[in-house]
């Protein structure tokens, strides 16, 4: 009835959004803040896994860089607790 993913797009696509998830994956894992907004564009749009529509590589990377473990705030806080 349905088709799979894969059956959809062809396979170097697939392959490439593969890729790119992992890397967004490895980037937030690493909390490497420079790495996961390398990923966007000027014009991209990210929600949040709190469900927020972030605009823009300006609104994206504010957020990021508040709220990633990794970001300077944060890195602030943990090194002064």
């Amino acid at each position: 009835m349905y088709k799979s993913a894969t059956a959809l797009v062809d396979s170097e696509l697939w392959n490439e959004l593969i890729a790119l998830v992992a890397e967004v994956e490895r980037a937030q894992r690493a909390e490497d803040v420079a790495a996961f907004l390398a990923l966007f564009d000027d014009n991209a749009t990210w929600v949040t896994g709190g469900g927020r529509r972030l605009v823009g590589l300006d609104e994206i990377s504010t957020f990021t860089r508040a709220a990633c473990p990794g970001g300077p705030q944060t890195a602030h806080r943990r090194t002064t607790s």
